[in-house]
């Protein structure tokens, strides 16, 4: 499949959920996907935390654009990884398959699937270079991801409230 940006924006908006990491650690997520360059790019931002949202594991942010050589590539910055070019890998409409190094020599694989209306599967995991691929200790995280909304006002939640006001 040629992919094109155009395939993405949908996706804009911010996506969230509790997934886990190969440790098993409970890790709330929180994407973003936002029009970049005139609708050009996609700017993708991304944070893992800690359920209670004290510590912050990792956060990237990147700019999925075409590069010169045709590919969609995505340029960003990672707070474990430093700088970072992920290329978009081919796949089936509806995912979003990024694969790449860093510029300390990690390899990153990055997935979204968009497995229903409103609902995004997230995968990534990342490997040293001396690390076999199907290593156990491979750091990764899974997660299904939710497309938030914004709040509405409404009536209160319980309806004694509103006797009361």
């Amino acid at each position: 499949m040629n992919a094109t940006v155009s395939d993405y924006l949908g996706w804009v908006g911010v996506w969230t959920g509790i997934g886990e990491t190969q440790a098993g650690q409970p890790t709330l997520i929180r994407s973003t996907f936002e029009f970049a360059m005139d609708g050009n790019g996609l700017e993708m931002h991304f944070e893992a935390w800690d359920p209670d949202v004290n510590v912050l594991f990792h956060g990237v942010h990147s700019v999925l654009a075409r590069a010169p050589s045709g590919m969609l590539r995505a340029l960003g910055f990672s707070t474990i990884h430093g700088p970072l070019i992920l290329e978009l890998m081919p796949d089936d409409a509806g995912v979003m398959a990024l694969s790449g190094d860093s510029q300390t020599g990690n390899r990153i694989s990055v997935t979204f699937v968009e497995e229903a209306p409103d609902q995004l599967l997230f995968t990534a995991f990342w490997r040293t270079p001396d690390q076999p691929f199907s290593s156990e200790a491979t750091p990764r995280m899974t997660c299904t991801l939710k497309r938030g909304s914004p709040w509405k006002p409404g009536p209160p939640a319980n309806p004694r409230d509103s006797a009361s006001a």
